[in-house]
C-alpha cells in the first residue's frame, strides 16, 4: 500500500458489509471492490479500503462514484479523515504474521504510533 501521508491530503475510508452467501451475491461483492481499486481505492484490510485524495471536491467526486457502484443490498460506508487525524491511527496487531517471520512470535504485542 503506499500512502503518503504529507501535505493537505484526505483519506476516504470505505467500510462495506456485502452477503456472499449466493453466487450472485460472491459476483456483486467482486464487481463492487474491482471498481473500489478502479476508483483509486486500497485495501487496509479486509472489507476497509482507503483512498488517499488531495481537496474536498476531489472527495465528494470520489464519494458520489462510490455511491453510483454501490450494490443495493449489503452495506457501504464512507468517512472522510484529515491528514492530521490519519498520521494518529494506531495499529496493534496480536498474531502471527507468517510462518518465515520469526522475529514476531505468536501472541507478541506490536504497537506502532504514526
Amino acid at each position: 500500500m503506499h500512502l503518503t501521508p504529507i501535505g493537505k491530503y484526505m483519506y476516504l475510508f470505505c467500510f462495506f458489509d456485502l452477503p456472499t452467501e449466493t453466487k450472485m451475491d460472491r459476483k456483486r461483492y467482486a464487481a463492487f471492490r474491482k471498481k473500489l481499486l478502479q476508483s483509486g481505492f486500497v485495501m487496509l484490510q479486509y472489507s476497509i479500503y482507503i483512498s488517499q485524495i488531495r481537496g474536498i471536491h476531489q472527495v465528494r467526486d470520489r464519494i458520489e462514484r462510490v455511491k453510483s457502484f454501490a450494490p443495493k443490498n449489503g452495506e457501504v460506508r464512507l468517512m472522510t479523515v484529515t491528514d492530521r487525524q490519519f498520521e494518529k491511527m494506531e495499529i496493534i496487531v496480536n498474531y502471527e504474521y507468517s510462518k518465515s517471520d520469526k522475529s514476531i512470535e505468536f501472541g507478541t504485542q506490536l504497537i506502532i504510533e504514526f
